[in-house]
């Protein structure tokens, strides 16, 4: 029998991390669908499969199979040494981003609260509620976060049991119009209430009925035990849970590949191996984005947003023009409002805070809890570069942070307290598995919650881009701002610029990025010669 050659073998990682039925070998990794997450993933593969240790760089420098695959025989010819798998056993029950959490939620008096993560879901389909809450209880008891309490002494305690908060509203209105508009405020009521994660539950379901098969569901989770990819997840397994206790059957979900403080440990291991690059990455980093035309001096924060779309033939246009230089569409988004920042703020040194899902082997996919993994990008504007060229720099330093990314981000947070930031999600509209759903308009921010500086100190943070693609393939975006800090005129004219941006982008991206647009108030140069 003939042994499988590297060709074939890497061919079946593709299929698994892509999940398409069939690859050649001059197919594309991102014209398969493949991004920084999945060439991150494919990475851990090759290592714990293949016996070959890589980094992402390898999809993006080879973005074709069959060259991916010569690369492998070659370095396997030169006798690289094998790869350690993933260690098992033990270890630390909380991720880098909560021990970072749990530092900076005492750091001030009182507590800070951190807030939740949530959606909500139109049902358009017999709903139980009963059932909803033993299935609630069912994901509960299998994945520890969602049991994990903080008490007032900062210690995190894994409760046995932890049930879930549900309630039931219904809207009124003598027609549908009027029952979908009070249910869109009981919604925004109930999305702005906040939670206290030293005392629980983490997770609450609030259930609105609209009619007898139509019902809004509200799904929130703490922030402390959850994060933005956990929710595919939770909705996944209730969706499965649901129906199989809806007709009468028990759970047939399978146990978890690995445990939440397998994971855990697993990342810790990768510290001390990531730590000179970080410590290299951040020597001498800008601790904050200054001046910042536009802030005002406060030592309060509350997070507000000026939304925006991109439409999708300007979105597609940027995500061809990203893909032409083997780098992804957030990659572009990320060249243009670094661009933007060195304009508005006459600084060519930048960093830019990104996160990422944290989960680079596939057992890490059916996980629940805050894995995310907080990426520092240390982006160079200095020259006049073209569109192209910062998008090479920000692919460049991209592909080395993904590569690095376990890293404790509560010690690089104390480095670099105020970056900028770039959210960009590629999740999907959430929808409720096996029941006719949607996704029901909801505030994302929780705009009671207020959050104070340390002690002595003011808040510098600077504005920071949300970017979600959307399945008809536009963009819903955002500039979210710390109200206190900032006038909604300065996040509406950063939006009309980022907008500005990306339009010169796709026009010539060989071309330099123009300077502000004339609807800017706020300048760099201006704010420096001032």
């Amino acid at each position: 029998m003939t042994a499988p050659t590297t060709e074939t073998e890497l061919g079946a990682l593709w299929r698994q991390v892509l999940r398409v039925p069939a690859v050649a070998p001059g197919d594309n990794f991102f014209e398969l669908g493949g991004d920084s997450f999945r060439a991150a993933q494919l990475a851990g593969l090759v290592g714990t499969r293949l016996g070959v240790p890589v980094t992402s760089a390898l999809a993006f420098d080879r973005p074709e199979l069959a060259g991916q695959a010569r690369w492998i025989d070659d370095a396997r010819a030169a006798g690289l040494p094998a790869a350690a798998g993933p260690a098992t056993g033990g270890g630390a029950p909380l991720s880098t981003q909560q021990e970072d959490f749990l530092y900076w939620m005492f750091e001030s008096e009182p507590v800070r609260d951190i807030g939740s993560c949530a959606t909500a879901i139109r049902i358009r389909d017999a709903f139980d509620v009963a059932v909803l809450t033993r299935a609630l209880e069912a994901v509960i008891a299998r994945h520890e976060p969602l049991r994990s309490v903080v008490t007032a002494s900062g210690e995190v305690i894994v409760a046995d049991e932890l049930p879930p908060e549900v309630s039931e509203a219904v809207a009124e209105g003598r027609t549908p119009q009027e029952r979908e508009r009070d249910a869109e405020r009981i919604v925004w009521h109930e999305r702005m209430r906040l939670d206290d994660v030293l005392r629980g539950p983490l997770v609450r379901a609030l259930v609105v009925h609209l009619g007898e098969d139509d019902h809004v569901l509200v799904l929130a989770v703490h922030h402390f035990a959850f994060d933005g990819f956990s929710l595919g997840v939770m909705l996944r397994e209730l969706g499965i849970v649901y129906s199989a206790l809806r007709t009468g059957y028990p759970s047939p979900l399978r146990p978890l590949p690995m445990s939440y403080a397998d994971y855990c440990a697993f990342t810790r291991e990768q510290w001390p191996r990531n730590q000179a690059y970080w410590d290299l990455v951040l020597e001498g980093a800008p601790r904050e984005l200054t001046p910042f035309p536009g802030r005002r001096e406060t030592t309060l924060f509350s997070r507000r947003r000026h939304a925006f779309e991109i439409d999708a033939e300007l979105a597609g246009r940027l995500g061809e023009s990203a893909r032409a230089r083997g780098a992804t569409t957030f990659m572009a988004v990320a060249a243009c409002w670094t661009w933007l920042l060195r304009q508005w703020t006459g600084m060519t040194d930048l960093v830019v805070m990104s996160p990422v899902p944290g989960r680079t082997a596939p057992e890490h996919e059916t996980l629940i809890g805050c894995l995310v993994q907080s990426l520092i990008l240390r982006l160079d504007a200095s020259g006049d570069p073209s569109y192209g060229e910062l998008v090479d720099r920000v692919r460049k330093v991209s592909v080395g942070a993904v590569a690095h990314q376990f890293h404790a981000y509560q010690d690089a947070r104390l480095r670099v307290p105020f970056p900028s930031r770039i959210h960009y999600e590629s999740f999907g509209a959430p929808h409720f598995p096996g029941l006719m759903s949607e996704a029901f308009p909801f505030p994302r921010e929780q705009e009671g919650l207020d959050w104070s500086a340390n002690p002595g100190e003011v808040d510098l943070s600077a504005p920071e881009l949300i970017v979600e693609e959307q399945r008809d393939g536009s963009m819903l975006a955002a500039v979210v701002y710390n109200h206190y800090g900032y006038d909604p005129a300065t996040a509406a004219e950063l939006a009309e610029a980022f907008q500005e941006y990306v339009r010169a982008a796709v026009a010539g991206p060989d071309s330099p990025l123009p300077p502000l647009p004339a609807t800017a108030r706020h300048a760099g140069a201006e704010a420096n010669q001032g």
